[in-house]
């Protein structure tokens, strides 16, 4: 009956890290968000423009033909291994891009944390304390779509 219940914020009772490990998080994070988006864009380069490759490859296959550079069936065996690498240029953008939608994700996850952390502070005021919340509730949002939707994606031109 004499007790006294203690009346706390939800964020104020999240036990998270320090003002330091926070910052690596969201220094470590955009680091690996980063190698991973660039892995993708790599990735979609190569698949893009495999058909330009096949395109010069093929071109060069023949000229070399002609030229009695070598015989009909050498002529053959190119143009499959051309045909071929054209689909592998084609394909490794499934593997690569989904590898790297994970790390992405991931990599976002630690800046979420880091952001979330730095938000529960106790030495910050409540405007800054906001900025962070609502950016990590952004970026939240960023993975819950981009997750769940897969023909979500954000791409800055």
């Amino acid at each position: 009956m004499g007790e006294k219940i203690k009346k706390t914020r939800l964020f104020e009772s999240i036990p998270l890290l320090d003002k330091r490990k926070a910052m690596k998080f969201i220094i470590y994070g955009l680091i690996a968000a980063i190698l991973f988006g660039l892995i993708m864009m790599i990735s979609r380069s190569i698949a893009q423009n495999a058909g330009t490759w096949e395109a010069i490859a093929n071109q060069e296959n023949e000229m070399n033909y002609w030229n009695g550079v070598y015989g009909y069936s050498d002529y053959l065996r190119r143009q499959e291994e051309i045909d071929r690498t054209r689909y592998w240029m084609e394909f490794q953008d499934v593997i690569f891009m989904n590898v790297a939608r994970v790390g992405v994700n991931i990599a976002l996850v630690f800046i979420v944390i880091g952001f979330l952390s730095l938000g529960v502070a106790e030495d910050i005021d409540e405007r800054t304390r906001r900025i962070y919340l609502i950016i990590a509730g952004l970026i939240l949002f960023v993975i819950m779509f981009t997750t769940f939707f897969a023909s979500i994606s954000i791409s800055v031109e």
